[in-house]
């Protein structure tokens, strides 16, 4: 068995073998059989099957690959100049474009035959099945494939099927070399295309992840895969560096636990901001932060020296949600804010329920909340109904941002500049509009007055301003979609926009070039939307790939603009399949639930690169524990993220009459209303604040606080999704509400303690400057 492979970068082991054979000499062909092979698949009812005795492989997009290896016993000393697989099809389907990779650790054939779990066989999970993890502790095999714990990969196009049914793909020599060296085991094989589609005129015919079969080393021997080498004869590449991992972090120590007094039942029905009953009417918050309860009753709190907002609360079928402010004769929520210069101390003040009067206290703790956010809860929406100001000034008060894509599935406009017949851009009613957004005088007499919008989804997009579809040449890759022209244009577009950005001073917001629209959505009229590929939540290698092009060309156009903050924002569904693809390009990565598990390698590039990473998701569906939005915010700053994303937050026109999950705002003729729910976000961001602070202060790394906050009851939760595109929401366990409540009282009183001058920011959570030095270059092996 050769030695483990060391974990090296695939970017200069490539370097290195492509030195060592430029001028090869001619060599001649060798054959070389494939030893062993199984396929593995990814689908979640088969991550633990077994098909290593198959006389078939199936490839199937990022759900099904093989693997497969050869006897590099007599290869040892030789160098490859290059190398070929040949597949023998099975099926209807071709291969398409091919990726083979090393494996960097040892993997076991096995003897199914039909995704049977065979115990010791490996699997999409399992390297040995039910006995040791890919990569040590990893989820799955994606990390010791295609580029992750030290592995090389390389994708081509294969030859077109011959009449015998044989395809041949062309393979990076380093990809083999790096087996015969001992530096791999075997070669992960898998389909980069993964899903087609049919265009007879304008009807369109989705055909997502087709079965492409292939023959295996068990089926018949004239359709047995092998590899064919051209060898040359001297040493090894020479031996590089072992890339270091960063070590887990130690968990820090968090404050202890606040002793709270025993306290006997209140007379009447008060609740806390995640609707649990309030054991007292003693509060506490720090300067600057704003905190709320309800009340089953009408209401309303005596409280000196802080602004106190009363709302009524409507019921909706069986939910409270929506909040209308002023008084109220039914439940009611009250707001209390507590001023910047508010003085430290205990505030004495009277709850007012009918003919009750209650006795409260707000402690105001000696620490300030920040205006700039270090944390962003980013709320996502498609469209606004009227009256937008409305709307961003409410997302502001509640210490979140509003970002509404400007653009349809045609890539048609709602907002951006008019272009004039002379070519000339007028950016006259786009300025009006959004500049008092972008410095900030759209918010003032706000808590944060003056501050302005933290994320703005530019309006440039795969169809805007040029059209695509008079330059699309077909095809399912990107480098030959389009012709120079397109590109020119597109260029130009960013370039524009980014200058126009620069000249007005606008330099505080995150500008995010973003392309949402789905290949998919054109079902079944090509012209239903203007994406060639699926861009948001890419799916596979062709998708990926194609956001690479648009993210290079991007900054190609836009440039270095000194002092402005633009990001290339990808939505990632499926960070696994990733690859180095995005590295240095895109630099907001929006990652679905699936941070929770693929974690790991995301905080890796975004501590290599810089990148921003946001979590997106749904809030709480009504009826359901508020707690989780706000618990949310907590364990994504504790898994790396500088923000969370609730993918709509509009609701519908009826959503007073019908219960609509998605409504964290409520429209209505007169504007927003917030909800309970927004609120509770909030209470979520002003926590991260905490635990911002007090990693600052206490000299513990984030890690290691994010360690110990994970290991808290409660705080880690699962994804609940209905299928793979759904966004999933956060399902946090019954614990979950007392260690967020508890939390902030121990992290509440060890800063009050410390008494920390304010500060505008203690973190800033936008992207660091582009630098194209970061973008690996990587090319089709021909």
């Amino acid at each position: 068995m050769p030695s483990p492979p060391t974990r090296r970068s695939p970017l200069r082991l490539a370097l290195a073998l492509a030195l060592a054979f430029t001028a090869a000499p001619a060599a001649e062909p060798l054959r070389v059989e494939i030893a062993r092979d199984t396929w593995v698949s990814s689908y979640p009812t088969e991550v633990e099957g077994s098909n290593g005795a198959s006389p078939k492989m199936k490839f199937k997009g990022v759900q099904e690959l093989a693997l497969m290896d050869i006897d590099a016993s007599a290869l040892k000393g030789r160098r490859v100049v290059k190398a070929q697989l040949h597949l023998h099809g099975e099926g209807v389907e071709a291969l398409q474009r091919m990726t083979v990779s090393t494996i960097a650790e040892e993997w076991t054939e096995g003897t199914g035959t039909g995704y049977q779990k065979i115990p010791g066989a490996s699997s999409f999970t399992w390297a040995r099945t039910g006995e040791q993890r890919w990569g040590g502790d990893q989820p799955d095999i994606t990390a010791v494939i295609n580029g992750s714990g030290g592995s090389l990969w390389g994708f081509a196009d294969p030859t077109p099927r011959d009449a015998s049914g044989w395809q041949v793909i062309p393979v990076d020599p380093a990809v083999v070399q790096a087996r015969i060296e001992g530096r791999s085991f075997g070669f992960a094989v898998m389909d980069d295309v993964g899903s087609e589609y049919l265009r007879e005129g304008d009807k369109f015919t989705y055909r997502p992840f087709l079965n492409r079969y292939v023959s295996s080393k068990d089926d018949k021997k004239s359709t047995r895969p092998y590899f064919t080498l051209w060898l040359e004869d001297g040493p090894p590449a020479a031996a590089l560096p072992q890339d270091t991992q960063p070590a887990p972090a130690k968990p820090a120590t968090l404050p202890p636990a606040i002793p709270l007094p025993a306290t006997a039942r209140l007379p009447v029905d008060c609740r806390d901001e995640f609707g649990e009953p309030l054991p007292a009417l003693d509060f506490f918050a720090a300067k600057g932060e704003t905190i709320h309860f309800t009340v089953a009753a009408g209401a309303s709190l005596t409280l000196p020296q802080v602004k106190v907002q009363t709302y009524a609360m409507p019921q909706v079928a069986q939910h409270y949600d929506p909040l209308v402010p002023g008084a109220s004769s039914g439940p009611t929520c009250i707001e209390i804010h507590v001023p910047k210069d508010a003085r430290p101390g205990r505030i004495a003040g009277q709850l007012t329920v009918g003919t009750q009067s209650l006795p409260c206290t707000l402690t105001v703790w000696d620490f300030t909340l920040p205006d700039r956010l270090s944390f962003i809860p980013q709320m996502n929406a498609y469209s606004l109904p009227g009256n937008e100001r409305a709307f961003y000034r409410l997302a502001h008060e509640h210490r979140t941002t509003l970002n509404v894509l400007p653009y349809h599935w045609t890539g048609r406009i709602d907002a951006g500049p008019v272009i004039k017949p002379d070519g000339q851009w007028d950016w006259t009613a786009w300025d009006a509009a959004y500049g008092p957004l972008f410095d900030g005088s759209a918010f003032t007499g706000l808590p944060r007055s003056g501050v302005p919008i933290e994320a703005f989804y530019l309006m440039l997009n795969e169809n805007w301003p040029m059209e695509q579809e008079p330059y699309f040449k077909g095809g399912y890759w990107i480098e030959t979609a389009y012709d120079e022209a397109y590109w020119q244009q597109f260029r130009e577009a960013a370039a524009r926009i980014a200058r126009h950005l620069r000249d007005k001073g606008w330099t505080e917001p995150m500008f995010e070039f973003y392309l949402n629209n789905k290949v998919s959505f054109k079902t079944p009229r090509w012209d239903r939307c203007s994406a060639p590929w699926i861009f948001d939540e890419p799916s596979n290698t062709q998708d990926f790939w194609a956001l690479r092009r648009f993210g290079l060309e991007f900054w190609k156009g836009a440039g270095a603009q000194p002092g402005l903050h633009l990001a290339h924002r990808a939505d990632i569904s499926r960070p696994q399949w990733q690859r180095d693809l995005l590295d240095g390009v895109v630099n907001a990565e929006i990652v679905s639930g699936a941070l929770r598990t693929y974690g790991a390698s995301v905080r890796e590039r975004a501590r290599r690169f810089g990148n921003l990473v946001y979590m997106y998701g749904t809030s709480n569906a009504l009826g359901t524990p508020s707690v989780s939005n706000a618990a949310w915010c907590v364990e994504a700053w504790a898994l790396g993220a500088d923000g969370v994303v609730p993918w709509q937050t509009i609701g519908k026109a009826d959503a007073l009459q019908k219960p609509d999950d998605l409504a964290l705002f409520y429209p209505t003729p007169a504007g927003p209303l917030p909800s309970l729910r927004l609120k509770t976000f909030r209470a979520g961001q002003q926590l991260v604040e905490y635990l911002t602070l007090y990693t600052a202060l206490s000299g513990e790394s984030r890690e290691g606080v994010a360690a110990a906050l994970l290991a808290e009851p409660g705080m880690r939760a699962v994804t609940v999704k209905k299928n793979e595109d759904d966004a999933g929401k956060a399902a946090f366990p019954p614990e979950t509400h007392a260690s967020l409540t508890a939390l902030r009282l121990r992290l509440g009183h060890w800063l009050h303690a410390k008494s920390p001058a304010p500060r505008e920011r203690w973190h800033d959570p936008r992207p660091k400057p582009h630098r194209p030095e970061a973008v690996r270059e990587i090319e089709v092996v021909r």
